[in-house]
């Protein structure tokens, strides 16, 4: 406006002078020329005021232009809210926060984005915190676009202003800045979760600084080395755990920390009290940005233990843990290197496989843990017995298995093993005190030579165990060399152990009765079951040829329940055939089954199915037998007497013949074994017999001889009052179908 009135002024100006007589004009021509001039002056000042107010306009506009740039895309979320707790104003930092634009949050209440957890609190709080935002922060967690639910963590501070609304009317406003905060909470967490695990690791951790001088340690390391923290910070590293040693390896180990690498071993460190340790130590390093080395960190477990549990599983992997000697592992690992060490000498060695006989009966009557005494027992004279370049080495349960080395020739080893395995047998004969029994402990032997009997550790093992096997056949509590027909003999025996497990026993076994006799008047006192198997191919078997496999094997209990079973059954049929005179049946318990939980119970079952009394059944046991646990022996009897079983001693005279001991069994019979028998003479004293016979009247016993085989043998022993005998003199065992009526 101010240049069109200037343009329009120096206009009329102009015209009034082109109008003017030229008389006034010669008079005011320089008045008029002046006024023209100021107005020249001013119009070109005005120009230059609004060149000056076009300048800062456009610097007001460039400036509202940064103003809101800036307040678009701060770093920090910018928003106004009224006292309601709506947005009325947001940049797009919050919706860039929220993943919305800014048209959806302004209008809407903060509510809308805030997580609901966190929502009832700021309700609650939002107006003292808008009444009075000075000071005061508020964090919660908002959402990301309210469909997705993504928390994140914001901080709010505030300060309220006043302006104008719409209607020009003042109102009061908050003014508030939101920032995420989500990095720096997690930053403090991960923090406080560091210091928890530096706290509670249970590896010690001890951090030094550039000079080896401990900054800090946790708890794990005081728990190892009794340290006080007050006790090492600021010391230095060497002198509190290496106490001055390592130090050349520690030198070794630093260097690597400067290079960058880490050093993990097991070393030996010291606690508090001068102690040693061993220590896993793994040791890294931290560094600046010129690459020297800021901290130095150590990392450290006490494996003392796990040092010793490891000598211990490597012990236990090589050697047996009750008697300390090689197990079966190590010891063919022994012998393999003695093989090779023989084979490149020309040396000769010997194998002995020993088995422990009737280890198995101590173990069912005595316990375990008479078992494992023995088994200690036996392990140190066998030790005792043989030379310091020997080995020892229990194979498995009750066998044994000794390696003699560096013999120059096979005679000169035939010779020495012989020598010790008389010192063997010698030693391991006399009687073992466990608890309060003696024990004798006889074992049978297998000899395999190198190379005459094998050149494998497999092949020598094998064929000392066959050899084994025949001297245990051969009696018991002896040795036996391999041989070739030894393993005809073992192929035999594993082949018969197959087919008693398989074998048809309702079939192919049966019983035979042999008569007892009053030697008085020679009548029928009752009969002794013998077991007999009518093998498919060997035919008849003895039960000598297969009860010792049995015995081995465990099958000798079902076959003992069979045997009782099938007497009683056959007791039963007689007492319906003969009723005025009922029969006595004879039946040998085994050991295992004399000592087994259940026989009472199994007894007295089989005397009521088959309608037996007790006083019809002799129950004979070996004096071995009874023996082996005396109180538990004496218990059973006992309880079979409660049943009116009659009880017999069987062998008596070949085994303890302990008259202290037999006196305390409440026995009914005494067997003489038929050793005794066949050396009776007519023309001798026969002390000996004559001496059990009257020790087992005056015990009120009945005295039963067997083997009795000539007429001669029957009238001495009824002379020495002997009251019963057994024999073939009477009567060979008889299949049931023959047998006769007893009158």
């Amino acid at each position: 406006m101010a240049q069109l009135d200037r343009d329009t002024l120096r206009h009329q100006a102009e015209a009034l002078l082109s109008d003017m007589p030229s008389a006034l004009y010669a008079g005011q021509l320089e008045d008029v020329k002046a006024l023209i001039h100021e107005l020249s002056v001013h119009q070109v000042e005005l120009e230059m005021q609004n060149q000056s107010l076009r300048e800062t306009y456009q610097s007001l506009l460039q400036a509202k232009n940064n103003f809101s740039l800036l307040f678009e895309q701060a770093p920090a979320g910018y928003l106004k809210m009224d006292p309601q707790g709506r947005i009325l104003k947001a940049n797009q930092t919050l919706g860039d926060m929220l993943e919305l634009s800014q048209r959806d949050i302004e209008g809407q209440h903060l509510n809308r984005f805030i997580h609901p957890e966190d929502a009832i609190i700021f309700s609650a709080r939002y107006p003292a915190f808008f009444n009075k935002p000075d000071n005061k922060t508020i964090e919660l967690r908002l959402l990301k676009n309210p469909r997705q639910s993504i928390p994140f963590q914001v901080q709010l501070n505030a300060r309220r202003i006043s302006e104008a609304d719409e209607r020009g009317q003042s109102r009061q406003c908050l003014l508030v800045t939101a920032v995420d905060v989500t990095d720096r909470h997690r930053l403090t967490e991960e923090k406080a979760l560091a210091a928890e695990v530096f706290e509670t690791s249970e590896e010690a951790i001890l951090i030094t600084n550039e000079r080896k001088l401990i900054l800090g340690v946790n708890q794990s390391f005081m728990d190892i080395t009794d340290y006080q923290r007050s006790e090492v910070i600021g010391r230095s590293l060497i002198c509190v755990l290496f106490a001055g040693h390592h130090f050349k390896l520690f030198e070794l180990i630093w260097s690597k920390l400067v290079n960058r690498e880490r050093w993990k071993g097991e070393i030996e460190l010291f606690r508090r009290n001068g102690s040693a340790f061993t220590a896993s130590l793994t040791v890294g390093g931290s560094h600046d940005s010129f690459g020297k080395i800021k901290n130095c960190i150590l990392m450290f477990s006490d494996i003392t233990q796990k040092k010793l549990n490891d000598r211990k599983i490597e012990f236990l992997a090589h050697y047996d843990i009750l008697t300390q000697l090689p197990n079966r592992s190590y010891f063919n690992e022994l012998l393999n290197n003695a093989i090779l060490h023989a084979s490149r000498s020309r040396e000769s060695l010997s194998i002995l496989f020993l088995d422990l006989d009737r280890f198995k009966l101590l173990n069912d009557t005595c316990g375990h843990l008479a078992g494992d005494v023995l088994l200690q027992n036996v392990a140190g004279r066998l030790l005792s017995c043989v030379r310091e370049t020997d080995s020892v080495s229990r194979f498995a349960g009750d066998e044994f298995v000794v390696m003699l080395t560096h013999f120059k020739d096979f005679e000169q080893c035939r010779a020495t093993t012989e020598h010790i395995l008389q010192k063997l047998l010698n030693e391991l004969s006399l009687p073992h005190e466990i608890g309060n029994i003696q024990f004798n402990a006889s074992v049978s032997i297998g000899v395999a030579l190198f190379p005459a009997h094998g050149t494998t550790a497999p092949e020598l093992i094998k064929n000392a165990d066959t050899a084994m096997y025949a001297a245990k056949a051969g009696g018991r509590n002896r040795y036996r060399f391999y041989s070739d027909q030894m393993r005809q003999q073992a192929i035999a025996r594993s082949s018969m152990e197959f087919e008693l497990q398989t074998a048809d026993w309702e079939n192919q076994f049966n019983l035979v009765y042999q008569p007892l006799v009053n030697l008085a008047d020679c009548r029928i006192y009752g009969h002794e079951a013998l077991l007999r198997w009518q093998h498919p191919q060997r035919g008849e078997l003895k039960p000598d040829s297969f009860l010792a496999i049995a015995e081995d094997n465990g099958m000798i209990n079902p076959i003992g329940d069979w045997v009782i079973r099938s007497a009683c059954q056959q007791a039963a049929a007689w007492r319906e055939r003969w009723p005025a005179t009922p029969l006595k049946i004879s039946i040998n318990l085994s050991p295992r089954q004399f000592l087994l939980p259940n026989l009472r119970q199994t007894i007295q079952t089989l005397l009521t199915t088959h309608g037996l009394k007790g006083s019809q059944l002799i129950l004979e046991i070996t004096e071995y037998t009874a023996m082996q646990n005396i109180g538990e022996s004496i218990r059973v009897m006992h309880e079979l007497r409660e049943l009116g079983i009659l009880l017999g001693i069987d062998d008596f005279g070949t085994g303890y013949s302990s008259l202290a001991y037999l006196n305390k069994f409440p026995l009914n019979i005494l067997k003489i074994d038929q050793s005794f028998i066949h050396e009776l003479d007519v023309e001798k004293e026969n002390v000996l017999i004559k001496s059990i016979i009257d020790i087992g009247r005056n015990m009120d016993l009945l005295i039963l001889a067997e083997g009795i085989e000539k007429p001669e043998q029957a009238e001495l022993l009824k002379h020495l009052g002997c009251q019963l005998g057994q024999g073939y003199f009477y009567a060979p065992p008889l299949p049931v179908t023959d047998i006769v009526p007893p009158f």
